[in-house]
């Protein structure tokens, strides 16, 4: 299986925000600060814990267990993750979440997972040298919107994670055997949209990538609901 799984808010390999955010706007922002890299990572964990059938990757839902964003680590509940096409397809989802929590997602990024003599360092270049032609792409267009609104490129964020491990279940995305895919050391990079919490209601957030000569798009809508309560369905 090939490690390096690139992803624009979480879609495989040939994938891919109305404002666009200038390439070299973003190619020259500062990088994330440590707490987005170590939410880079938590999100890489969250993404691929799931099997096929409830994995938040794959496909189009409404309030399914595919909607929980919450992270394993994040006990005070206050971030929430969103996911976008594992196959690149335009995809659209309704899902539920609590008021008061940031949200916290990949407009595109990428991840190596270390095979036995590999080291971290050539995991790093190779997801590095991958976002850094995303960004060299001279027809780069991105889109990120809140109920059509743009996102501030402030919100837009290049974060490099530390060292993680990520273990893959039965069934997973990648139709992997599972058994060779446990408690794997990962790198990831990328840019992040980092946004604050939303206000009680209906919102919308549309993301939109295209890179046309790395072969790179991407199409992706979530219809929230933000509520009272801890506990969302």
């Amino acid at each position: 299986m090939r490690r390096i799984v690139v992803l624009a808010l979480g879609v495989l390999l040939a994938l891919a925000s109305a404002v666009p955010l200038a390439s070299a706007q973003v190619g020259q922002g500062a990088k994330a600060s440590g707490k987005a890299s170590e939410l880079a990572a938590d999100w890489w964990q969250w993404a691929l814990a799931e099997p096929v059938a409830t994995n938040p990757l794959v496909g189009d839902y409404t309030d399914g267990p595919q909607c929980d964003g919450r992270p394993v680590s994040d006990v005070p509940g206050k971030k929430w993750f969103l996911a976008g096409s594992f196959d690149g397809s335009a995809v659209e989802r309704t899902c539920t979440m609590p008021v008061g929590t940031q949200l916290f997602f990949p407009v595109f990024n990428a991840i190596y997972i270390v095979e036995p003599g590999e080291t971290v360092a050539f995991a790093r270049q190779q997801v590095n040298e991958f976002i850094n032609s995303v960004l060299a792409d001279p027809d780069l267009s991105m889109v990120v919107t809140v109920d059509g609104k743009e996102v501030k490129s402030k919100r837009i964020v290049r974060a490099e994670s530390p060292v993680f491990r990520v273990s893959l279940p039965d069934e997973n995305v990648f139709g992997a055997p599972a058994d060779l895919y446990q408690n794997k050391r990962s790198v990831a990079d990328g840019l992040w949209a980092a946004l604050p919490p939303l206000s009680k209601g209906e919102h919308t957030i549309h993301v939109e990538v295209s890179a046309p000569n790395v072969g790179f798009s991407q199409d992706a809508t979530y219809h929230l609901t933000v509520v009272n309560g801890k506990r969302v369905p």
